[in-house]
């Protein structure tokens, strides 16, 4: 990892630098772009053999059982932070009593979240009876089924993913990953073809999950000499990692809430058809967080580092900017090129009745972009054990989107339900958290700010004109859809190098091009 941070004085060297970073910074995006090539593919396969309502109806289920993933409470987070406090301090008795106090902890989580899961199934009927038939009612139950075994056996597997990611083997992580875009679809098309229907979704995903959860297993304890110490306890560290996690276990509480309520809300009002259409929207507009927070969390184990090593403001800052710059620039090319070009991409993608996705996404995505690009602020703050403040404020503004989604799905549908969310995002990360980075933490953000923004020009610009562009030639074949992709990539890497990349990013990009 001191190879990607740790810059080299000699010219040879500093090209070996940025060689190494570009090799290390792809990993994470080769697997978002393998992942979503995969979803782009596999979604309209799903709508088309499974039907848009049972795909809807397996969205709305998921979203009712992703919630049994709150009871992670913020543990997983808090590990990383307390590991490599005993890292630092060469501490290897604790790190082993630490990993067994997650495992007795996770263990206990996942027999929980099975009882809350069939507690939630014998109820469906109340949950589900107005909107759903009995049919419908029947497939529901029997999803939430294979999906709460699936949680709970996530619950103990993310004791083994927390040891790989604080020892920073993201090669092994991202490689692993990469194996299972490809192997959930390879399993799931032949059981749908064969006639086991929408359950074959999820027959596949925990038969994946049960086979990387012994890979991780096994990695961990042969590869990262991963060792537990059960005897004696310390009742002080339990405490301390319980308020630590509690905090950010109320971040959670918001993010389950801004992707998997509206979900749920439509769900009970308007029915499964207007969840598949707004569940469409959600996977375009999770790519960008996997955009985001694919490169953040490699970070996490070096912010605990900077921290626990009494680093500067200044020092945070400028890496909150070097990060930050890069997630901007990625997240606005992108963003860009789905405005561009979306529209027929949707039309291809999802079909004629799911094109109201395209404005969905633009909208919640746009603000997003603020904490998307702010992910290494939000782990400073949790290695700085300064998260409380967000956490109210994110918390404030989860009831706020609540409210707001389920007055807008009853009034404007699909629209409405995407309201609350935008309202949330502007309040609490675009005002109130750049306002307590800046106050109480004592970062830089008129800095950060200055020097991000510089990356929105060629977003601004090559956006506008390609827009402009289809008032004249409208796309309508995909010769014309290829064309305007073409056009805009090239404009806007020539607007990005002359108006917005400083000399780093250059030579990142000079180091894309040499490799390729």
């Amino acid at each position: 990892m001191d190879c990607v941070v740790t810059p080299l004085k000699t010219l040879m060297g500093f090209s070996v630098h940025l060689n190494v970073q570009f090799k290390f910074y792809n990993l994470p995006y080769t697997n978002i772009v393998a992942k979503n090539l995969v979803n782009f593919l596999y979604t309209p396969f799903l709508l088309r053999t499974v039907g848009q309502a049972n795909y809807g109806l397996f969205q709305m289920t998921n979203s009712v059982m992703i919630s049994l993933t709150l009871l992670s409470m913020g543990f997983s987070s808090a590990y990383v932070k307390f590991y490599v406090s005993y890292k630092v301090k060469k501490d290897e008795k604790n790190i082993k009593k630490l990993n067994a106090l997650y495992m007795l902890v996770f263990s206990g989580i996942s027999i929980i979240s099975l009882l809350i899961g069939f507690i939630i199934i014998l109820n469906a009927n109340g949950l589900f009876g107005r909107t759903l038939s009995k049919n419908q009612l029947e497939l529901a139950k029997n999803l939430m089924i294979i999906m709460v075994f699936d949680v709970a056996l996530a619950f103990i597997s993310s004791v083994f993913d927390s040891n790989i990611t604080v020892n920073e083997h993201f090669i092994f992580q991202q490689s692993r990953q990469l194996m299972q875009t490809f192997l959930v679809p390879i399993i799931c098309i032949p059981m749908i073809l064969g006639g086991i229907g929408v359950l074959s979704i999820e027959i596949t995903q925990i038969m994946v999950t049960i086979l990387f959860f012994l890979i991780n297993v096994n990695y961990c304890i042969r590869k990262l000499n991963m060792r537990f110490d059960f005897s004696e306890l310390p009742i002080q560290l339990l405490k301390d990692v319980a308020l630590f996690s509690f905090f950010i276990f109320l971040n959670q509480i918001v993010d389950l809430i801004n992707n998997n309520v509206p979900n749920f809300i439509l769900g009970v009002f308007q029915g499964a058809k207007m969840v598949a259409t707004f569940a469409i929207a959600v996977q375009i507009k999770n790519m960008f967080f996997m955009l985001s927070t694919s490169l953040s969390s490699i970070f996490i184990p070096k912010i605990n580092k900077l921290v626990n090593q009494g680093k500067s403001k200044k020092a945070l800052t400028n890496f909150m900017i070097k990060v930050g710059r890069m997630q901007m620039s990625v997240l606005f090319f992108v963003l860009g090129g789905f405005i561009v070009v979306g529209k027929y991409f949707v039309l291809l993608w999802a079909g004629r009745d799911n094109m109201e996705a395209y404005f969905l996404i633009i909208i919640m995505v746009l603000p997003a972009v603020i904490p998307l690009s702010q992910n290494v602020g939000i782990e400073i703050q949790r290695a700085m054990n300064m998260h409380v403040f967000r956490s109210i404020v994110y918390i404030f503004f989860a009831l706020v989107n609540i409210i707001v989604t389920v007055f807008g799905s009853i009034k404007w549908g699909v629209f409405g339900a995407s309201l609350g969310y935008v309202i949330s995002i502007l309040g609490a990360n675009g005002v109130l958290m750049n306002w307590y980075y800046y106050k109480r933490m004592k970062l830089d953000m008129i800095r950060y700010w200055k020097e991000t923004l510089k990356v929105s020009v060629p977003f601004v610009v090559i956006t506008t004109i390609m827009l402009l562009g289809q008032l004249v030639v409208p796309i309508s074949s995909i010769m014309l859809f290829l064309l305007f992709g073409v056009l805009y990539v090239v404009g806007y890497i020539t607007v990005y190098l002359f108006f917005s990349a400083n000399s780093y990013e250059k030579g990142l990009l000079h180091s894309f091009f040499k490799i390729w």
